[in-house]
Protein backbone atom coordinates (compact mmCIF):
# COMPACT_ATOMS: atom_id res chain seq x y z
CA UNK A 1 0.00 0.00 0.00
CA UNK A 2 0.84 3.45 -1.08
CA UNK A 3 1.97 6.09 1.47
CA UNK A 4 0.89 9.55 0.85
CA UNK A 5 2.86 12.46 1.05
CA UNK A 6 2.54 14.56 4.35
CA UNK A 7 1.32 18.01 2.98
CA UNK A 8 1.19 20.01 6.12
CA UNK A 9 2.76 23.81 5.83
CA UNK A 10 2.00 23.71 2.03
CA UNK A 11 0.54 26.94 0.64
CA UNK A 12 -2.54 27.28 -2.05
CA UNK A 13 -1.93 28.51 -5.39
CA UNK A 14 -5.53 29.73 -5.44
CA UNK A 15 -6.82 29.83 -1.50
CA UNK A 16 -10.17 28.08 -1.16
CA UNK A 17 -13.07 29.89 -0.03
CA UNK A 18 -14.14 29.24 3.73
CA UNK A 19 -17.32 28.21 2.47
CA UNK A 20 -15.51 25.63 0.86
CA UNK A 21 -15.20 23.77 4.09
CA UNK A 22 -18.91 23.96 5.31
CA UNK A 23 -20.82 20.62 4.42
CA UNK A 24 -23.80 21.84 2.74
CA UNK A 25 -26.57 20.07 5.40
CA UNK A 26 -24.62 21.21 8.81
CA UNK A 27 -27.25 23.50 10.79
CA UNK A 28 -25.24 26.36 10.74
CA UNK A 29 -26.43 26.95 7.53
CA UNK A 30 -30.02 27.45 8.88
CA UNK A 31 -28.65 30.15 11.96
CA UNK A 32 -27.25 32.22 9.04
CA UNK A 33 -31.34 31.69 7.40
CA UNK A 34 -33.08 32.57 10.79
CA UNK A 35 -30.57 35.42 11.70
CA UNK A 36 -30.68 36.90 8.81
CA UNK A 37 -34.43 36.77 8.82
CA UNK A 38 -34.24 38.99 11.55
CA UNK A 39 -34.77 42.70 11.37
CA UNK A 40 -32.17 44.47 13.60
CA UNK A 41 -32.19 47.80 11.99
CA UNK A 42 -33.69 49.66 15.20
CA UNK A 43 -30.44 48.17 17.54
CA UNK A 44 -27.83 48.56 14.60
CA UNK A 45 -28.53 52.20 13.89
CA UNK A 46 -27.67 53.63 17.19
CA UNK A 47 -23.87 52.48 16.17
CA UNK A 48 -23.73 53.88 12.91
CA UNK A 49 -22.34 57.49 12.43
CA UNK A 50 -20.46 57.27 15.65
CA UNK A 51 -16.96 58.10 16.04
CA UNK A 52 -14.23 55.97 17.21
CA UNK A 53 -13.61 51.89 16.41
CA UNK A 54 -16.39 50.22 14.52
CA UNK A 55 -18.51 48.15 16.93
CA UNK A 56 -19.10 44.46 15.44
CA UNK A 57 -21.94 43.65 13.53
CA UNK A 58 -24.26 42.43 15.87
CA UNK A 59 -25.95 39.91 13.31
CA UNK A 60 -22.90 38.45 13.36
CA UNK A 61 -22.23 38.34 17.57
CA UNK A 62 -25.95 36.79 17.73
CA UNK A 63 -25.06 34.25 14.68
CA UNK A 64 -21.94 33.16 16.83
CA UNK A 65 -24.32 32.98 19.76
CA UNK A 66 -26.60 30.52 18.18
CA UNK A 67 -24.43 28.17 17.07
CA UNK A 68 -22.70 28.16 20.29
CA UNK A 69 -25.88 27.12 21.96
CA UNK A 70 -26.73 24.61 19.61
CA UNK A 71 -22.95 22.84 20.68
CA UNK A 72 -23.92 23.19 23.96
CA UNK A 73 -21.52 25.94 24.42
CA UNK A 74 -22.14 29.20 27.26
CA UNK A 75 -18.90 30.18 27.94
CA UNK A 76 -17.72 33.68 26.12
CA UNK A 77 -14.03 32.52 26.22
CA UNK A 78 -15.01 29.04 24.23
CA UNK A 79 -16.53 30.69 21.94
CA UNK A 80 -13.52 33.67 21.54
CA UNK A 81 -11.43 30.46 21.20
CA UNK A 82 -13.86 28.90 18.68
CA UNK A 83 -13.95 32.09 16.62
CA UNK A 84 -10.18 31.56 16.03
CA UNK A 85 -10.00 27.51 15.44
CA UNK A 86 -13.51 26.26 14.34
CA UNK A 87 -13.77 26.83 10.41
CA UNK A 88 -17.98 26.79 11.63
CA UNK A 89 -17.24 29.60 14.03
CA UNK A 90 -14.85 31.35 11.49
CA UNK A 91 -17.49 31.23 8.76
CA UNK A 92 -20.47 32.36 11.27
CA UNK A 93 -18.15 35.46 12.25
CA UNK A 94 -16.88 36.74 8.85
CA UNK A 95 -13.50 35.63 9.53
CA UNK A 96 -13.79 38.34 12.55
CA UNK A 97 -12.65 38.14 15.98
CA UNK A 98 -14.69 38.91 18.96
CA UNK A 99 -13.38 38.95 22.34
CA UNK A 100 -14.89 37.12 25.23
CA UNK A 101 -15.56 40.54 26.43
CA UNK A 102 -17.30 42.03 23.47
CA UNK A 103 -19.45 38.56 23.48
CA UNK A 104 -20.24 38.68 27.01
CA UNK A 105 -21.21 42.34 26.43
CA UNK A 106 -23.28 41.68 23.76
CA UNK A 107 -25.12 39.03 25.55
CA UNK A 108 -25.59 41.53 28.67
CA UNK A 109 -26.83 44.24 26.58
CA UNK A 110 -29.04 42.72 24.11
CA UNK A 111 -31.18 39.83 25.65
CA UNK A 112 -34.39 41.46 23.92
CA UNK A 113 -32.71 40.25 20.71
CA UNK A 114 -31.91 36.87 22.15
CA UNK A 115 -35.65 36.48 22.92
CA UNK A 116 -36.19 37.55 19.14
CA UNK A 117 -34.28 35.02 17.91
CA UNK A 118 -36.36 32.08 19.92
CA UNK A 119 -39.71 33.67 19.11
CA UNK A 120 -38.51 33.59 15.29
CA UNK A 121 -38.02 29.73 15.64
CA UNK A 122 -41.57 29.13 16.71
CA UNK A 123 -42.75 31.64 13.92
CA UNK A 124 -40.72 29.51 11.46
CA UNK A 125 -41.63 26.16 12.70
CA UNK A 126 -45.26 27.18 12.57
CA UNK A 127 -45.31 28.42 8.88
CA UNK A 128 -43.13 25.24 7.86
CA UNK A 129 -45.97 22.72 8.88
CA UNK A 130 -43.64 21.66 11.90
CA UNK A 131 -45.82 22.62 14.37
CA UNK A 132 -48.82 20.21 14.70
CA UNK A 133 -50.49 22.24 17.86
CA UNK A 134 -53.01 19.31 18.91
CA UNK A 135 -51.21 19.07 22.57
CA UNK A 136 -49.19 21.53 24.25
CA UNK A 137 -47.88 20.58 27.79
CA UNK A 138 -46.36 22.63 30.49
CA UNK A 139 -43.93 21.94 33.07
CA UNK A 140 -41.22 23.19 35.23
CA UNK A 141 -37.75 21.97 36.51
CA UNK A 142 -35.00 23.16 38.95
CA UNK A 143 -31.63 24.56 37.69
CA UNK A 144 -28.89 24.86 39.42
CA UNK A 145 -27.74 28.46 40.35
CA UNK A 146 -24.27 29.80 39.59
CA UNK A 147 -23.85 30.19 43.45
CA UNK A 148 -22.91 28.19 46.64
CA UNK A 149 -24.89 26.94 49.50
CA UNK A 150 -21.91 27.84 52.08
CA UNK A 151 -21.47 31.45 50.79
CA UNK A 152 -24.93 32.63 52.43
CA UNK A 153 -25.44 35.13 54.82
CA UNK A 154 -28.69 36.21 57.13
CA UNK A 155 -30.05 39.75 57.62
CA UNK A 156 -27.98 40.07 61.06
CA UNK A 157 -25.00 39.04 59.72
CA UNK A 158 -25.25 41.33 56.54
CA UNK A 159 -25.37 44.45 59.33
CA UNK A 160 -22.89 42.92 60.85
CA UNK A 161 -20.57 43.23 58.08
CA UNK A 162 -21.75 46.81 56.78
CA UNK A 163 -21.38 48.18 60.16
CA UNK A 164 -17.88 46.85 60.69
CA UNK A 165 -17.09 48.10 57.43
CA UNK A 166 -19.19 51.95 57.75
CA UNK A 167 -16.86 51.83 61.19
CA UNK A 168 -13.13 50.94 59.15
CA UNK A 169 -14.54 53.76 56.67
CA UNK A 170 -14.79 56.19 59.60
CA UNK A 171 -11.75 55.70 60.80
CA UNK A 172 -10.11 55.51 57.23
CA UNK A 173 -11.36 59.22 56.95
CA UNK A 174 -9.91 60.50 60.56
CA UNK A 175 -6.76 59.50 59.80
CA UNK A 176 -6.71 60.79 55.95
CA UNK A 177 -7.84 64.22 57.31
CA UNK A 178 -5.01 63.33 59.82
CA UNK A 179 -2.32 62.32 57.56
CA UNK A 180 -3.58 62.69 54.23
CA UNK A 181 -0.69 62.54 51.88
CA UNK A 182 -1.95 58.69 50.55
CA UNK A 183 -2.81 58.41 47.34
CA UNK A 184 -6.13 56.75 48.08
CA UNK A 185 -5.82 53.27 46.78
CA UNK A 186 -3.07 51.88 48.31
CA UNK A 187 -3.34 49.65 50.71
CA UNK A 188 -2.45 50.76 54.78
CA UNK A 189 1.15 49.50 56.22
CA UNK A 190 -1.29 47.38 58.52
CA UNK A 191 -2.55 45.23 55.93
CA UNK A 192 -0.43 45.01 53.13
CA UNK A 193 -0.23 41.45 53.52
CA UNK A 194 -2.69 38.86 53.78
CA UNK A 195 -1.42 37.67 56.80
CA UNK A 196 -1.93 40.85 58.45
CA UNK A 197 -5.57 41.17 56.53
CA UNK A 198 -5.94 37.88 58.53
CA UNK A 199 -5.07 38.29 62.01
CA UNK A 200 -7.43 41.97 61.09
CA UNK A 201 -10.16 40.00 60.61
CA UNK A 202 -9.20 37.57 64.27
CA UNK A 203 -9.47 41.40 65.82
CA UNK A 204 -12.93 41.52 64.39
CA UNK A 205 -14.37 38.48 65.66
CA UNK A 206 -13.03 39.08 68.97
CA UNK A 207 -14.53 42.07 69.62
CA UNK A 208 -17.60 40.80 68.09
CA UNK A 209 -17.34 37.89 70.62
CA UNK A 210 -18.55 35.25 67.93
CA UNK A 211 -16.69 33.84 64.94
CA UNK A 212 -17.50 35.19 61.66
CA UNK A 213 -18.67 32.57 58.45
CA UNK A 214 -16.62 31.97 55.57
CA UNK A 215 -18.51 34.26 52.88
CA UNK A 216 -18.29 37.15 55.97
CA UNK A 217 -14.53 36.79 56.48
CA UNK A 218 -14.23 36.72 52.64
CA UNK A 219 -16.34 40.21 51.67
CA UNK A 220 -14.12 41.69 54.46
CA UNK A 221 -11.27 40.64 52.90
CA UNK A 222 -12.15 41.67 49.89
CA UNK A 223 -12.67 45.29 51.35
CA UNK A 224 -9.99 45.48 53.23
CA UNK A 225 -7.17 44.70 50.33
CA UNK A 226 -9.23 46.13 47.39
CA UNK A 227 -9.09 49.75 45.97
CA UNK A 228 -11.39 52.56 46.32
CA UNK A 229 -13.47 51.12 43.46
CA UNK A 230 -13.35 47.79 44.80
CA UNK A 231 -14.58 49.02 48.48
CA UNK A 232 -17.36 50.83 46.66
CA UNK A 233 -18.30 47.61 44.82
CA UNK A 234 -18.43 45.22 48.27
CA UNK A 235 -20.93 47.98 49.51
CA UNK A 236 -23.24 48.09 46.98
CA UNK A 237 -23.08 44.14 46.86
CA UNK A 238 -24.10 44.13 50.57
CA UNK A 239 -26.92 46.30 49.98
CA UNK A 240 -28.04 44.59 47.34
CA UNK A 241 -28.24 41.64 49.14
CA UNK A 242 -30.09 43.08 51.88
CA UNK A 243 -32.45 44.29 49.39
CA UNK A 244 -33.16 40.95 47.94
CA UNK A 245 -33.15 39.40 51.22
CA UNK A 246 -36.14 41.28 52.01
CA UNK A 247 -38.17 40.66 48.58
CA UNK A 248 -37.39 36.91 48.96
CA UNK A 249 -38.78 36.22 52.24
CA UNK A 250 -35.94 33.85 52.73
CA UNK A 251 -33.99 33.45 55.98
CA UNK A 252 -30.47 33.78 54.41
CA UNK A 253 -29.33 35.28 50.60
CA UNK A 254 -26.51 34.34 48.12
CA UNK A 255 -23.92 36.63 48.40
CA UNK A 256 -22.96 35.54 44.96
CA UNK A 257 -26.27 35.49 43.34
CA UNK A 258 -28.61 37.34 45.76
CA UNK A 259 -31.61 36.89 43.23
CA UNK A 260 -31.62 32.77 43.04
CA UNK A 261 -33.62 30.88 46.07
CA UNK A 262 -33.65 27.55 48.05
CA UNK A 263 -35.40 25.04 46.33
CA UNK A 264 -35.89 21.46 46.59
CA UNK A 265 -34.58 19.43 43.19
CA UNK A 266 -35.70 16.15 42.23
CA UNK A 267 -32.69 14.40 43.58
CA UNK A 268 -34.11 16.02 47.31
CA UNK A 269 -31.60 18.34 47.74
CA UNK A 270 -32.17 21.85 48.84
CA UNK A 271 -29.73 23.51 46.54
CA UNK A 272 -29.66 27.73 45.25
CA UNK A 273 -31.69 27.56 42.06
CA UNK A 274 -33.68 28.90 39.32
CA UNK A 275 -37.06 27.41 37.94
CA UNK A 276 -37.42 27.46 34.42
CA UNK A 277 -41.12 26.85 32.84
CA UNK A 278 -41.36 25.51 29.06
CA UNK A 279 -44.59 24.69 26.92
CA UNK A 280 -43.61 22.48 24.53
CA UNK A 281 -45.53 21.04 21.21
CA UNK A 282 -46.66 17.33 21.74
CA UNK A 283 -46.56 16.92 17.18
CA UNK A 284 -42.89 18.06 17.40
CA UNK A 285 -41.10 18.64 20.40
CA UNK A 286 -40.76 22.28 19.51
CA UNK A 287 -40.61 24.71 22.76
CA UNK A 288 -43.42 27.79 22.04
CA UNK A 289 -42.61 29.15 24.89
CA UNK A 290 -40.07 29.29 28.04
CA UNK A 291 -39.35 31.87 31.15
CA UNK A 292 -37.42 31.33 33.92
CA UNK A 293 -38.83 31.96 37.43
CA UNK A 294 -37.75 32.35 41.04
CA UNK A 295 -41.12 30.48 42.74
CA UNK A 296 -40.26 27.77 44.09
CA UNK A 297 -43.50 25.88 43.20
CA UNK A 298 -45.11 26.11 39.37
CA UNK A 299 -48.56 27.32 40.72
CA UNK A 300 -48.43 30.43 39.77
CA UNK A 301 -46.95 29.86 36.18
CA UNK A 302 -49.65 28.43 34.42
CA UNK A 303 -51.27 32.04 32.89
CA UNK A 304 -47.45 33.74 32.67
CA UNK A 305 -47.01 30.60 29.76
CA UNK A 306 -50.33 30.42 28.97
CA UNK A 307 -49.80 34.55 27.61
CA UNK A 308 -46.46 33.79 26.49
CA UNK A 309 -48.07 30.83 24.58
CA UNK A 310 -50.28 33.22 22.73
CA UNK A 311 -48.01 35.61 21.85
CA UNK A 312 -45.38 33.67 20.44
CA UNK A 313 -48.06 31.64 18.54
CA UNK A 314 -50.59 34.66 17.40
CA UNK A 315 -53.05 33.53 19.61
CA UNK A 316 -53.97 29.34 20.31
CA UNK A 317 -55.12 27.62 17.96
CA UNK A 318 -58.66 26.14 18.21
CA UNK A 319 -59.41 22.88 19.60
CA UNK A 320 -55.79 22.99 21.23
CA UNK A 321 -55.65 20.52 24.51
CA UNK A 322 -52.97 21.62 27.27
CA UNK A 323 -52.10 19.89 30.21
CA UNK A 324 -50.30 20.28 33.44
CA UNK A 325 -49.26 18.07 36.40
CA UNK A 326 -50.27 18.52 39.88
CA UNK A 327 -48.19 21.22 40.44
CA UNK A 328 -50.06 23.55 38.97
CA UNK A 329 -53.52 22.45 40.12
CA UNK A 330 -55.18 25.47 42.00
CA UNK A 331 -58.63 26.86 41.92
CA UNK A 332 -58.25 30.23 40.34
CA UNK A 333 -56.05 28.78 37.54
CA UNK A 334 -58.88 25.98 36.64
CA UNK A 335 -61.41 29.91 36.24
CA UNK A 336 -59.12 30.73 34.19
CA UNK A 337 -59.17 28.01 32.04
CA UNK A 338 -62.64 27.80 32.21
CA UNK A 339 -62.77 31.48 31.10
CA UNK A 340 -60.15 31.34 28.46
CA UNK A 341 -61.92 28.42 26.60
CA UNK A 342 -59.07 26.25 26.66
CA UNK A 343 -59.50 22.52 26.90
CA UNK A 344 -57.30 21.67 29.54
CA UNK A 345 -56.34 18.85 31.73
CA UNK A 346 -54.64 19.10 35.35
CA UNK A 347 -55.12 16.30 37.97
CA UNK A 348 -55.59 17.02 41.64
CA UNK A 349 -53.52 15.63 44.45
CA UNK A 350 -55.16 12.04 45.00
CA UNK A 351 -55.23 11.39 41.25
CA UNK A 352 -51.61 12.19 40.64
CA UNK A 353 -50.74 10.18 43.32
CA UNK A 354 -52.52 7.04 41.71
CA UNK A 355 -51.15 7.99 38.39
CA UNK A 356 -47.95 7.64 39.92
CA UNK A 357 -48.80 4.09 41.15
CA UNK A 358 -49.65 4.60 44.41
CA UNK A 359 -52.19 3.32 46.57
CA UNK A 360 -54.83 6.68 47.34
CA UNK A 361 -56.55 5.82 50.69
CA UNK A 362 -59.99 4.46 50.07
CA UNK A 363 -62.23 6.96 52.16
CA UNK A 364 -65.94 7.12 51.54
CA UNK A 365 -66.55 9.84 53.10
CA UNK A 366 -63.81 11.96 51.83
CA UNK A 367 -64.68 15.65 50.32
CA UNK A 368 -64.13 14.20 46.79
CA UNK A 369 -67.18 11.89 47.65
CA UNK A 370 -69.85 14.82 48.11
CA UNK A 371 -71.50 16.62 45.66
CA UNK A 372 -71.27 20.37 45.31
CA UNK A 373 -74.44 21.65 43.96
CA UNK A 374 -72.99 25.16 42.34
CA UNK A 375 -76.14 26.80 41.36
CA UNK A 376 -77.25 26.62 45.48
CA UNK A 377 -73.58 27.16 46.85
CA UNK A 378 -73.55 24.19 49.18
CA UNK A 379 -72.54 20.37 49.50
CA UNK A 380 -74.84 17.16 49.16
CA UNK A 381 -73.47 14.47 51.53
CA UNK A 382 -73.48 10.30 50.47
CA UNK A 383 -76.57 10.40 52.42
CA UNK A 384 -78.54 13.55 50.81
CA UNK A 385 -78.28 16.14 53.64
CA UNK A 386 -77.35 19.53 52.98
CA UNK A 387 -73.85 21.48 54.01
CA UNK A 388 -74.37 25.04 53.43
CA UNK A 389 -71.63 27.69 53.43
CA UNK A 390 -71.64 29.64 57.29
CA UNK A 391 -67.97 30.68 58.05
CA UNK A 392 -65.62 31.96 56.43
CA UNK A 393 -61.06 33.15 57.51
CA UNK A 394 -57.95 33.78 56.19
CA UNK A 395 -55.34 30.96 55.82
CA UNK A 396 -52.04 31.64 54.64
CA UNK A 397 -53.34 35.14 53.10
CA UNK A 398 -56.40 33.15 51.04
CA UNK A 399 -60.13 33.24 52.16
CA UNK A 400 -61.14 29.83 53.13
CA UNK A 401 -64.92 28.55 53.33
CA UNK A 402 -66.28 26.35 55.65
CA UNK A 403 -69.58 24.38 54.81
CA UNK A 404 -71.50 22.54 57.56
CA UNK A 405 -75.31 22.40 59.18
CA UNK A 406 -76.14 18.77 57.90
CA UNK A 407 -78.59 17.06 60.70
CA UNK A 408 -75.53 14.86 61.70
CA UNK A 409 -77.11 13.96 64.99
CA UNK A 410 -79.48 11.68 63.07
CA UNK A 411 -76.81 10.17 60.59
CA UNK A 412 -76.54 6.41 61.48
CA UNK A 413 -72.86 6.99 59.92
CA UNK A 414 -72.00 9.87 62.12
CA UNK A 415 -69.26 7.99 63.71
CA UNK A 416 -67.48 6.90 60.32
CA UNK A 417 -68.15 10.57 58.72
CA UNK A 418 -67.71 13.47 61.24
CA UNK A 419 -66.64 11.72 64.59
CA UNK A 420 -68.42 10.87 67.58
CA UNK A 421 -70.33 13.37 69.05
CA UNK A 422 -69.23 15.80 66.12
CA UNK A 423 -71.02 17.44 62.75
CA UNK A 424 -69.30 17.36 59.45
CA UNK A 425 -67.68 20.43 58.05
CA UNK A 426 -65.92 20.71 54.85
CA UNK A 427 -63.36 23.44 53.81
CA UNK A 428 -62.87 25.15 50.44
CA UNK A 429 -60.57 27.61 48.70
CA UNK A 430 -63.45 28.40 46.73
CA UNK A 431 -64.23 27.51 42.77
CA UNK A 432 -65.58 24.13 43.77
CA UNK A 433 -67.79 23.79 40.59
CA UNK A 434 -64.51 24.12 38.41
CA UNK A 435 -62.63 21.75 40.93
CA UNK A 436 -65.54 19.05 40.50
CA UNK A 437 -65.80 19.39 36.42
CA UNK A 438 -62.21 18.77 35.98
CA UNK A 439 -61.94 15.84 38.45
CA UNK A 440 -64.64 14.18 36.60
CA UNK A 441 -62.95 14.96 33.04
CA UNK A 442 -59.47 13.44 34.33
CA UNK A 443 -61.44 10.38 35.67
CA UNK A 444 -62.37 9.68 32.26
CA UNK A 445 -60.97 7.35 29.59
CA UNK A 446 -60.57 9.93 27.36
CA UNK A 447 -59.12 12.35 29.77
CA UNK A 448 -56.20 9.83 31.54
CA UNK A 449 -55.69 9.09 27.67
CA UNK A 450 -55.14 12.47 26.96
CA UNK A 451 -53.34 13.29 29.71
CA UNK A 452 -50.30 10.69 29.42
CA UNK A 453 -49.23 12.35 26.29
CA UNK A 454 -47.79 15.05 28.87
CA UNK A 455 -45.33 13.02 29.94
CA UNK A 456 -43.64 12.32 26.02
CA UNK A 457 -44.20 15.86 25.22
CA UNK A 458 -42.13 18.11 27.91
CA UNK A 459 -40.06 15.53 29.48
CA UNK A 460 -37.78 14.70 26.90
CA UNK A 461 -36.86 18.41 26.20
CA UNK A 462 -36.14 19.24 29.42
CA UNK A 463 -33.89 15.71 28.88
CA UNK A 464 -32.29 16.97 26.33
CA UNK A 465 -31.31 20.48 27.50
CA UNK A 466 -29.56 19.32 30.68
CA UNK A 467 -28.16 16.36 28.89
CA UNK A 468 -26.90 17.12 25.48
CA UNK A 469 -26.56 20.60 25.96
CA UNK A 470 -25.28 20.46 29.13
CA UNK A 471 -27.56 23.03 31.29
CA UNK A 472 -27.68 21.28 34.46
CA UNK A 473 -26.40 24.51 36.62
CA UNK A 474 -26.69 28.14 35.31
CA UNK A 475 -23.09 30.16 34.27
CA UNK A 476 -24.73 33.35 34.46
CA UNK A 477 -26.15 35.09 37.31
CA UNK A 478 -29.67 37.38 38.47
CA UNK A 479 -32.76 36.84 36.65
CA UNK A 480 -32.46 38.23 33.68
CA UNK A 481 -29.15 36.45 32.86
CA UNK A 482 -30.05 33.27 33.59
CA UNK A 483 -33.42 34.07 31.35
CA UNK A 484 -31.18 34.75 28.32
CA UNK A 485 -28.98 31.63 28.97
CA UNK A 486 -32.15 30.00 29.01
CA UNK A 487 -33.57 31.38 25.59
CA UNK A 488 -30.75 30.67 23.70
CA UNK A 489 -30.57 26.51 24.83
CA UNK A 490 -34.17 26.48 24.07
CA UNK A 491 -33.76 28.08 20.21
CA UNK A 492 -30.90 25.75 20.16
CA UNK A 493 -33.52 22.96 20.76
CA UNK A 494 -35.51 24.34 18.42
CA UNK A 495 -32.90 24.72 15.51
CA UNK A 496 -32.30 21.38 15.82
CA UNK A 497 -35.74 20.33 15.39
CA UNK A 498 -36.73 22.32 12.58
CA UNK A 499 -32.83 21.10 10.67
CA UNK A 500 -33.69 17.59 11.51
CA UNK A 501 -37.61 17.65 10.08
CA UNK A 502 -36.27 19.76 7.26
CA UNK A 503 -33.88 16.96 6.43
CA UNK A 504 -31.01 19.76 6.69
CA UNK A 505 -32.11 21.28 3.32
CA UNK A 506 -33.15 25.60 3.69
CA UNK A 507 -34.43 25.26 0.68
CA UNK A 508 -37.11 23.21 1.93
CA UNK A 509 -38.66 26.02 3.44
CA UNK A 510 -38.25 28.32 0.61
CA UNK A 511 -41.37 25.86 -0.73
CA UNK A 512 -43.43 26.12 1.78
CA UNK A 513 -46.46 29.51 1.85
CA UNK A 514 -45.87 31.47 4.90
CA UNK A 515 -41.80 31.09 4.81
CA UNK A 516 -40.85 34.29 2.02
CA UNK A 517 -42.47 36.58 4.78
CA UNK A 518 -41.11 34.92 7.50
CA UNK A 519 -37.60 34.75 5.58
CA UNK A 520 -37.15 37.64 3.91
CA UNK A 521 -34.28 39.70 4.10
CA UNK A 522 -34.37 43.47 5.95
CA UNK A 523 -31.17 44.52 3.91
CA UNK A 524 -33.42 46.19 1.20
CA UNK A 525 -35.18 48.39 4.04
CA UNK A 526 -31.85 49.17 5.46
CA UNK A 527 -30.24 50.18 2.09
CA UNK A 528 -33.26 52.57 1.65
CA UNK A 529 -32.74 54.74 5.04
CA UNK A 530 -28.94 54.42 4.35
CA UNK A 531 -29.56 55.88 0.69
CA UNK A 532 -31.85 59.05 2.01
CA UNK A 533 -29.10 59.40 4.90
CA UNK A 534 -26.40 59.86 1.80
CA UNK A 535 -28.43 62.74 0.21
CA UNK A 536 -28.53 64.40 3.43
CA UNK A 537 -24.97 64.41 4.55
CA UNK A 538 -23.12 62.77 1.52
CA UNK A 539 -19.57 63.03 3.68
CA UNK A 540 -20.30 62.43 7.14
CA UNK A 541 -21.93 59.22 6.76
CA UNK A 542 -19.65 55.96 7.37
CA UNK A 543 -21.82 53.24 7.57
Amino acid sequence: MALRTDRIGQSWLFPPRITDFIPGDHICNLVVAVVGSLNIWSIEKRYRCQPGHPAYPRRMLLRLMVQAAIDGMFSSRKIDRLAQENVIYMYLAGNAKPDFRTLCNFRREHKELIETVFKKTVLIAKAAGVLQLGHLSTDGTKVKANASNQYTLSKAELETIRRIIEQGIAVDEEEDRLYGDRRGDELPPELNTQEKIRRKIKEIEELEGKPLKQAAKKILRQHLSGSQQQKRHVIWKIKNAEQKLMMSGQKVVSVSDPEARFMVNKKKRIELSYNPQITVDHGSGIIVANDVTQDCIDREQLQPQMEKTEENLGGLPKGVKMSWDNGYFSGQNLHYLEEKGVDGYIPDGEQATAMKGKQVPDDPYAKDQFIYDETQDRFICPQGRMLTRKGEYIHNGKPVYAYYGAPCESCLVRAVCAGENRWKMITSYGFEGERQRMAVKMRSEEGKEEYRKRSETVEWPFGDIKQNFGLREFLTRGLQGVRTEHNLVCTGHNLKILWKKLDGKIAMLEKKKDMRVILSSNTSSVLDICSKCIKKIPRKLNC
